[in-house]
């Protein structure tokens, strides 16, 4: 046999192959250990032919799957595009097709959930079919003839078709919205994104050939929708950058009919944020802008523009003069002249209100309704090609055809209940006769088996009802009880072992191959039903919701510490979790709990954790145990009596950093993010030297009090402190004296959200990059160089017995799933990307455990590895 013969590039390519497998083969595997329920679930849909299997949607966590009828789950998110999902729809004709609508977009999976791909064009800046919270119920429907037919309804106002499965759409339906001139700005405020602001803003020049003693303000031409925003001001600036802000204008939203509004000086006063940042300069300028140096305008809207979204339309803005000619038009719209803008915000012609719900029937598969939100039902009988109103109520949240019979129709109207026709939506009338006026109908459902057995589901604020009809609605029996799952979620304890109330329903399937079988998905306890809806059950295992924003182990036994559901300790590594705090409602402990720390005192753990109650006039506090979690009580003496809300970084300033003296557990340091405002000290951080049941607020403070997780004792000094605080003067402080003086030491970024000091001194500090400093600050070093200005780095975590072995998790700051988890095991000189089968690949928290060589992952739901 003839030798081949060598070849250096065939050894280099062979090696690096082996150097792939290698990498590959030391790629870990994720295990779930964390518990299921204490979030919302939007969204359900059972296999249309293999019994037992369902699917669930989340609004932080992405699409969970069972095979057991609901009895245990897992997360199934590979290529999902982001992890808010808000309506599933099943293929009938190929099964193990399945759609998931997203904040971020339609993805399809054709593997039964196990992969999904993001569909082209569909995301919220491009055609919009997207799942959104409060505005999708049942968004897509596949038709049961042909299962390239797919309708998905958007948020946007429109009804979508796509004959190919999804690859290509065309607007089936949008209303009509009245005429207007090109030469107008229309501008919708709200129910575009997330944001709690949305605005635009003009370049200006003063007309030169007018006298600015002669101008009387500023002023336009508007009318508004009668939908009123919060707050709405007009911002004026100046050539030297002074800012102006007009009296609140949000009343001139009630005006529906043309006006001029004029803004005088009187109506003007210096911005506060702008005299904030500038006192000096504020002391000098006068209480109104001097017009002839106005450059720029904006205008803006602010409050919860995610549910609301006021309508302004604008002709022309102008200054106004006491003498003639009383306007001088400095801009006007049209084509080419739209202006910028930012925020929660859409500028164009009106659109449709929101589609929540689209159903196709079965048996005539060319018959199709829509559910929308200002226009009623809506239906087509020639498969989307032409609609008509329906003479029902104007606000419908969903509408369901009986599988049996296309003739029979039931939706649901909010406040106006139920409704039902039984002539293929020419007449209809109402079944709520006998329903409490309180109730808000979400979603209704007809059995397979008979038009007559109907299912509703409703809320009452954070309540929810379930009610079932055997007579087509006629009558209603209630049954809203259900049974919890102690083991399955631990949470609220003393709730365990009796019935409790179905909290906000948001979907209600039916399984068609078992139409006695019901699940819903809810807030915090989705259930299941085997008997047609008379009795239910909590199940949830492994549907994890949870958002965790601290681990802490100790001696065997795992504390976490969860936003909404409070404190939890695992004895067996995360195989069963036991709630310590709250065992049930409480107003002052139950809410966000944060940060945790663990020690040990004559034996017993001690155990303490900074809580932001949902009441949000009780301000954070910290609640300790020191017998393990047997018994706890919450303190406040010296933190803030009022929570603060100037330079924070969710708007409220919360108790997000607790660190604990390593040589002496019982000092503690607490940080509260804000500023001091209006009276209100603000936050900053604080001092405890008798573990947490009483407080000081450093006299000395960081140059920012703006942070999230960024405070840390060094455990070779416990004098040495580190804050890093986020925005204007954003960075790393250093404090040498226990807090006593600050030095602002790292200036590379400034939206650094965390700090972590390793048992040697060594300091990381993260923003969009990790950096490292192993002389306390005085330099750094670079250890990474990401491309992404959009993710950071929050998470971090180092090996105490190996200091050349760090781990950090990069992450944004929506819903999208991008992000991913980083290991080093030489300082940083190389990277290896470890996410592999992380279900949630961007966790907020990583901790490691040494004792077991397990690196854990906890953010929105809790995973571990062996490392």
């Amino acid at each position: 046999m003839t030798a081949m013969p060598f070849s250096p590039r065939r050894l280099l390519k062979a090696l690096a192959l082996l150097a792939v497998a290698h990498a590959r083969a030391e790629l870990p595997h994720w295990e779930w250990a964390g518990w299921g329920g204490g979030g919302f679930y939007h969204a359900a849909v059972f296999h249309p032919s293999r019994d037992g299997v369902l699917y669930m949607g989340g609004d932080v966590c992405g699409v969970y799957k069972s095979e057991d009828h609901g009895r245990t789950w897992r997360l199934t998110n590979s290529g999902l595009a982001d992890y808010g999902v808000y309506s599933l729809a099943v293929d009938r004709t190929a099964p193990d097709t399945v759609y998931a609508a997203t904040e971020g977009g339609l993805c399809k999976s054709a593997d039964g959930g196990a992969t999904w791909r993001l569909l082209p064009g569909t995301g919220k800046r491009e055609l919009r079919i997207t799942g959104e919270r409060g505005r999708s119920v049942r968004a897509l429907a596949v038709d049961p003839s042909d299962g390239r037919v797919l309708y998905a309804a958007s948020p946007a106002g429109k009804v979508y078709k796509s004959e190919d499965g999804g690859e290509t759409w065309r607007t089936s339906y949008a209303k009509l919205s009245e005429e207007e001139s090109p030469e107008t700005l229309h501008v919708q405020f709200g129910k575009v994104s997330q944001d709690w602001f949305g605005g635009f803003w003009l370049p200006l020049a003063f007309p030169q050939e007018r006298a600015t003693a002669g101008c009387a303000g500023f002023g336009f031409s508007f009318k508004g929708d009668g939908t009123l925003p919060q707050d709405c001001f007009l911002t004026l600036k100046t050539d030297r950058g002074a800012a102006y802000r007009s009296r609140n204008l949000r009343d001139l939203f009630r005006q529906t009919r043309w006006g001029d509004v004029v803004l005088g000086a009187q109506d003007f006063a210096l911005d506060p944020e702008y005299a904030k940042k500038n006192p000096a300069a504020a002391q000098s300028l006068g209480a109104a802008p001097d017009w002839g140096s106005v450059v720029r305008m904006d205008f803006s809207c602010v409050g919860p523009l995610m549910d609301t979204a006021p309508v302004g339309t604008f002709t022309r803005f102008f200054f106004a003069f006491a003498d003639e000619p009383r306007q001088q038009v400095v801009r006007t719209f049209g084509p080419g002249k739209s202006p910028q803008h930012y925020g929660n915000l859409r500028i164009g012609a009106a659109q449709g209100g929101n589609v929540s719900c689209v159903a196709v029937a079965q048996k005539e598969p060319s018959l199709v309704l829509a559910a929308t939100e200002d226009a009623g039902l809506v239906m087509s009988r020639d498969a989307g090609r032409t609609w008509r109103e329906l003479p029902t109520p104007k606000r419908a949240s969903s509408v369901a055809v009986a599988p049996g019979d296309p003739n029979v129709i039931y939706a649901t109207f909010f406040k106006d209940g139920v409704w039902k026709s039984e002539d293929k939506g020419e007449t209809w009338r109402s079944l709520s006769q006998a329903l409490p006026r309180t109730l808000s109908s979400v979603e209704v459902a007809v059995s397979p088996a008979s038009p007559d057995d109907v299912y509703l589901i409703a809320t009452a604020d954070w309540n929810g009802r379930f009610y079932r009809s055997s007579d087509g609605g006629a009558t209603w029996t209630d049954a809203s009880l259900l049974t919890p799952d102690a083991e399955a979620n631990p949470t609220l304890a003393n709730e365990h072992g009796k019935t409790t109330a179905l909290s906000a329903p948001k979907n209600l399937a039916i399984n068609p191959l078992n139409p006695q079988e019901l699940y819903i998905a809810a807030n915090w306890r989705p259930c299941h039903s085997a008997d047609g809806g008379r009795t239910w059950t909590e199940r949830v295992r492994g549907a994890d919701i949870s958002c965790i924003y601290d681990l802490r182990f100790h001696k065997g036994r795992v504390y976490a510490a969860a936003m909404d559901e409070g404190v939890l300790v695992s004895e067996d590594n995360g195989a069963r979790w036991r709630a310590l705090w709250p065992l049930q409602y409480d107003t002052e402990i139950a809410g966000h709990h944060w940060r945790l720390a663990v020690s040990e005192r004559d034996g017993a753990d001690v155990i303490v954790s900074t809580c932001s109650p949902w009441d949000a006039q009780k301000p954070g506090r910290v609640v300790v145990s020191a017998d393990g979690g047997k018994s706890f009580k919450w303190f406040a003496d010296g933190l803030p009596a009022k929570n603060p809300h100037a330079n924070t970084m969710w708007g409220t300033g919360y108790p997000r950093a607790l660190a604990a003296d390593p040589k002496d557990p019982q000092t503690l340091y607490l940080g509260i993010d804000g500023d001091p405002s209006d009276g209100n000290p603000g936050g900053g951080v604080f001092k405890s030297v008798n573990g947490g049941l009483t407080w000081a607020r450093l006299a000395a403070q960081p140059g920012s009090r703006r942070m999230f997780f960024g405070l840390a004792v060094d455990p070779t000094d416990s004098q040495r402190l580190y804050w890093a605080a986020c925005g204007e003067g954003g960075g790393l402080y250093r404090s040498e004296d226990g807090g006593a003086s600050w030095q602002h030491v790292f200036k590379h970024e400034t939206w650094p959200f965390n700090v972590h000091v390793a048992a040697d001194g060594t300091v990381y500090c993260p923003g969009n990059n990790l950096w490292r400093s192993t002389d306390r600050g005085r330099n750094w070093r670079k250890l990474t160089d990401f491309p992404f200005s959009e993710r950071v780095i929050v998470a971090l975590e180092t090996d105490p017995a190996d200091a050349a072995r760090l781990w950090f998790a990069a992450t944004t700051w929506s819903n999208q799933a991008q992000g991913g988890v980083y290991e080093t095991r030489d300082s940083g000189a190389t990277w290896q990307e470890i996410t592999a089968d992380l279900p949630y690949r961007k966790p907020l928290v990583l901790r490691y455990n040494p004792s077991r060589r397990e690196l854990w992952a906890a953010g929105v739901a809790l995973f571990r590895c062996r490392r």
